[in-house]
């Protein structure tokens, strides 16, 4: 393109110089052909630009990240004259296409079109466009192109992947460790726990009170006790997409791949979520799952911060009676240290899963014994990290 422009340029130079000291009406007319043709190709390029059609689908209205769904798109000639060049280039930060080569020119005749079909990837759970981002014109001289954003847009709801997992590496000590400090907590006459503050006095067991050495409240019977607690990340620590997006999907599905794998294995579940509010989700069994998955392909991250929601799940009594607590969060807070310090008082076992990529320094914890820490890159494959 930069060879026909600098011929262009070079026959109006030569034009005007053939003007100036020949004139007459060869070269005048040599001048305007040279000046009018140009504006003409420009004039086509502008037309077409404002007449193109561009169509495209996906197969499903809903992809699952990671997994490859159908899709279709064709370049449509409308009108009674060829459209000479047409290039086309696609959404490539978060959604990968196969087959596609971003280079190629279509040449389109009057009233006909181009049909393709090849596979698209969304990377991330999410709302987002996909598919034909840009569309550039190109005029016969290829003296002018014209990019523009396509106007048929293609935005879709990105479902996150479930990772079915084998082996938690780390967890299965947690869990352990949290059964048999259940079991020897659950050992005197009245079920009890320890007192919280905020508890009703009238649920004291002044018989395991004299035991232990320290208040211990009666639990009622059947008091909705999950064997695990999961606290999942509130807070949305950037505006753009590009930066929030891949950390938003590591996050849920972490917690849909643990606590899945927990459900698996009969181990009930308390998640705790905020969004303006807290929200309590009880799983009990594989058959629970499904909603839960819902919720949380759904769940939006907001302003909410870590503090404002570890002061809404202090105030759940039954979650201190969960054998451990499961943490997945961005980053590592001054009220995440100081709620695990307080699960620590009452000999809770906790695993934090801290997300993000770059280097994570683990937190200095040694003054807290009970609580142990596991990094995940928005990019690692997760079975292989947790496994």
């Amino acid at each position: 393109m930069l060879r026909n422009r600098l011929i262009a340029l070079g026959a109006l130079i030569l034009s005007l110089i053939a003007i100036s000291v020949a004139g007459g009406p060869v070269t005048y007319g040599f001048f305007f052909f040279v000046l009018i043709v140009p504006a003409i190709s420009l004039i086509y390029s502008i037309i077409v630009f404002l007449r193109f059609k561009v169509y495209q689908r996906l197969d499903v209205s809903s992809p699952v990240a990671g997994t490859s769904a159908a899709y279709y798109f064709t370049l449509r000639n409308e009108d009674r004259f060829a459209h000479s060049s047409i290039s086309v280039g696609f959404y490539m930060d978060f959604s990968d296409i196969s087959g596609i080569d971003a280079d190629t020119e279509y040449e389109l005749l009057p009233g006909t079109g181009i049909n393709r079909e090849t596979l698209l990837v969304c990377r991330y759970r999410g709302d987002y466009e996909v598919g034909i981002k840009t569309v550039t014109v190109t005029d016969y001289l290829r003296l002018f192109n014209i990019t523009f954003k396509n106007r048929e847009k293609l935005r879709v709801t990105v479902l996150p992947h479930l990772e079915i997992l084998d082996s938690v590496a780390g967890l299965d000590e947690v869990l352990l460790a949290a059964r048999e400090a259940q079991t020897q907590k659950d050992e005197p006459d009245v079920l009890v726990r320890d007192y919280v503050p905020g508890d009703d006095v009238r649920r004291i067991s002044w018989k395991a009170m004299v035991k232990t050495g320290k208040p211990m409240i009666r639990k009622y019977i059947g008091e909705n006790t999950p064997d695990i607690c999961m606290i999942m990340e509130p807070h949305r620590y950037s505006d753009f997409p590009s930066e929030y997006l891949p950390v938003e999907n590591r996050i849920i599905e972490t917690l849909l791949a643990i606590s899945y794998y927990c459900l698996k294995r009969g181990i009930t579940a308390g998640v705790y979520t905020y969004d303006n509010r807290l929200n309590s989700y009880a799983l009990s069994s594989t058959d629970s799952f499904e909603e839960f998955y819902s919720r949380m392909s759904s769940y939006h991250f907001g302003t909410a911060s870590q503090g404002e929601m570890f002061t809404q799940v202090s105030g759940v009594h039954s979650a201190l009676n969960a054998a451990a607590f499961i943490f997945i969060l961005h980053v590592w807070s001054d009220e995440a240290r100081a709620y695990v310090k307080q699960l620590a008082g009452y000999r809770i076992p906790v695993m934090v899963y801290l997300i993000g990529d770059g280097e994570h320094e683990m937190p200095d914890t040694t003054d807290i014994k009970s609580v142990r820490f596991m990094h995940i890159g928005c990019e690692d494959r997760l079975k292989e990290v947790l496994s």
